[in-house]
């Protein structure tokens, strides 16, 4: 008799063991991004321009066989060019979202550091089927490069919420 209790109980611990990653994952919370930061991409290809109050992301894509070609150039602000004198590190990434704005996807674009001069990206992901839009992410700091009093700054927009 004891044995089988030991045994059942082992049993039921061990399923409750494999079942609460499952339980804990449906109660996460979903990322999403809100309608006015993010582009389409339902076109087989499209090119624009995104803009912040940091940078400029020139993009274009193309749509192929369930994957995007994405590429561009990112061109920083006049604020963080003529105030600062070093991008101590900047990272650009990607956001791919479904029509209801869940994020479906992240993926990283570039990484930088030196100078702020324009940098450029070109990707290709593979796309998941349910993205019909995407959001610009990015993060950076920068320091003055002698004399000009700036100190450390950092910028970021991050679209999730």
């Amino acid at each position: 008799m004891k044995v089988r209790f030991l045994l059942l109980s082992s049993v039921i611990a061990a399923a409750l063991f494999i079942a609460s990653p499952r339980v804990i994952a449906a109660g996460a919370t979903t990322k999403t991004v809100s309608l006015e930061d993010r582009l389409s991409i339902v076109q087989p290809k499209d090119s624009g321009q995104w803009k912040s109050n940091d940078l400029t992301v020139e993009y274009s894509y193309v749509k192929d066989q369930g994957q995007i070609n994405l590429s561009g150039t990112v061109r920083f602000a006049s604020y963080l060019v003529l105030g600062y004198g070093h991008l101590d590190i900047f990272r650009l990434g990607a956001v791919f979202v479904d029509e209801n704005g869940k994020v479906v996807q992240e993926v990283g674009l570039t990484t930088d550091r030196d100078s702020f001069d324009p940098i450029s990206f070109k990707q290709k992901i593979n796309l998941p089927s349910n993205a019909v839009g995407i959001a610009f992410t990015y993060q950076g700091k920068a320091t003055s490069g002698g004399g000009m009093g700036a100190g450390p700054i950092s910028f970021t927009f991050y679209p999730m919420r």
